[in-house]
């Protein structure tokens, strides 16, 4: 048995209660841990020195000298609890948990619950019984996310408030210290007043001082819902702009935030995916008008003919579109070049995404697949080069396949745009083969990955399950964040 407290009125009282648990410990084969055991000899509400109780076997429990204390289940204490050594002992061993966690190299959702049911533990295992003010427990938190900073998992000027929210909302996903603490003292307080019994009822009446007093109807304790999080999160000048796109109707709101609840990134680069979303990277444009910082121009560094923000890096600078645009919008129309071949039995690649090279046309006795090939037509048509043409010769229809990585807030334009480009070349390619049926595809993935609201039909009427959509998402949010890296690196 271990940590077992005895109360006796007097000296012979306890004697007698430890022979008892002595004797019981002896016929049943354990042994007392006289090294770890120790008596608090209280009078008149101060503890007295002494020797010690010999027990009948002439083995020997001290006394506890007034100025020493015991380790009860994991909290020093002695007449009552020493606050200040347990709490110091209680952020002392989060802490080194918590950076242990943090040199682990784990993947970011791996890491944040290692965090929650790991590192946490040690300091919410002392709520209801230690007592913290709202200022220590705030001061945990702001130590928390700097040590986040140091290790490149958290921009110091990224939304706190998404931190502490779930991932399949768009946030990260970490406990909030101080919310623990004001849910976990209040379902300890509502634990002990609903039991009806005396003990229960004694118990309550007496509690006046300790961190629970039960004997208040309600305590006054700091209260942040995860709602108010959340609302604070949105109405933010900067940060709300993703959120706001990201509970747009045109969005597919749970397919947009794979990537959070699947948790595959490292913590790193969801960190700086989560910086750039919240516009807070040193853009040129962020020095100069959100940091009041004196600098020559606020121009892109590339081109030198727009204002540098960040939707211009993701999407605008026609210094990057012939390399890293395009590279990012064929890596998600060759995720899906790759499925459509599979499925048709066109090809049977296996090879990575970085390896696969399409071939300009494929062809069997069911399927033709084009790529990125122009589709020649009996009158010019401006826009006759779409990513993917499939043409299915049993059916005698086609489906021009358009991919497109727009910047948030022209995702729906994107669409549009696809739809209307395409229209000729689906009409003249119907009337040239003479096919039953045409359709116009576009697959839209934002530059922050938020996928528009057609995606999943679109990709089951290429007979594909969803598994694409949560890959290509992958290739575009790295393609994002590896681009803005190497411009804000270069000179």
């Amino acid at each position: 048995m271990n940590d077992l407290k005895l109360f006796a009125a007097n000296e012979e009282q306890m004697r007698r209660l430890l022979e008892i648990v002595s004797s019981f410990s002896t016929a049943i084969g354990m042994a007392m841990g006289l090294d770890k055991c120790a008596i608090v000899n209280v009078k008149r509400g101060k503890i007295v020195d002494g020797e010690h109780i010999e027990l009948w076997d002439d083995s020997r429990i001290p006394y506890l000298k007034p100025e020493e204390s015991y380790k009860y289940l994991g909290i020093q204490q002695a007449l009552d609890i020493k606050t200040v050594e347990a709490k110091n002992s209680f952020k002392e061993k989060y802490f080194s948990r918590l950076r242990n966690i943090l040199k682990a190299k784990l993947n970011s959702k791996a890491l944040f619950t290692s965090i929650n049911t790991w590192a946490l533990p040690c300091i919410s295992y002392s709520f209801g019984i230690v007592r913290w003010t709202a200022a220590e427990l705030r001061a945990v938190d702001i130590q928390t996310r700097k040590m986040l900073t140091r290790y490149g998992v958290h921009h110091p000027h990224s939304s706190v408030n998404r931190l502490y929210l779930k991932r399949h909302e768009g946030g990260r996903g970490l406990q909030n210290i101080l919310m623990t603490h004001y849910k976990m003292v209040l379902d300890m307080r509502k634990y002990f007043q609903s039991k009806n019994s005396p003990f229960f009822r004694a118990l309550c009446q007496a509690d006046e001082s300790t961190a629970l007093r039960l004997a208040k109807p309600s305590i006054h304790l700091e209260e942040t819902s995860v709602e108010q999080l959340s609302e604070e999160w949105n109405g933010r000048a900067l940060h709300g702009r993703y959120p706001g796109n990201l509970n747009s109707d045109i969005i597919l709101k749970t397919e947009s935030l794979t990537y959070l609840t699947a948790g595959y990134l490292f913590p790193e680069t969801e960190g700086r995916l989560v910086a750039i979303q919240d516009q807070v990277v040193p853009t040129r444009a962020y020095i100069k008008h959100l940091t009041g910082q004196d600098i020559l121009t606020d121009l892109c560094r590339r081109c030198s003919k727009s204002l540098e923000t960040i939707q211009h890096i993701t999407s605008s600078c026609p210094n990057l579109a012939p390399r890293e645009y395009m590279e990012r919008h064929n890596a998600v129309a060759k995720i899906y070049h790759m499925e459509i071949t599979r499925e048709t039995g066109l090809s049977l690649d296996s090879r990575s995404i970085y390896e696969y090279e399409p071939r300009r046309m494929l062809e069997n006795e069911e399927y033709k697949l084009y790529w990125d090939t122009t589709i020649i037509t009996d009158r010019a048509i401006p826009h006759n080069r779409p990513d993917l043409v499939l043409f299915n010769k049993i059916e005698k229809s086609v489906q021009i396949i358009d991919v497109a990585v727009p910047a948030d807030e022209n995702i729906g334009r994107s669409y549009s745009e696809k739809l209307t480009k395409y229209h000729d070349l689906a009409f003249a390619v119907k009337e040239k083969y003479g096919l039953k049926k045409t359709s116009i595809l576009p697959l839209i993935i934002s530059v922050n990955g938020l996928v528009e609201q057609h995606m999943i039909e679109n990709t089951r009427r290429l007979k594909l399950d969803s598994s694409p959509i949560s890959r290509a998402q992958k290739e575009v949010v790295l393609a994002t964040t590896r681009a803005v890296r190497k411009f804000l690196t270069s000179s």
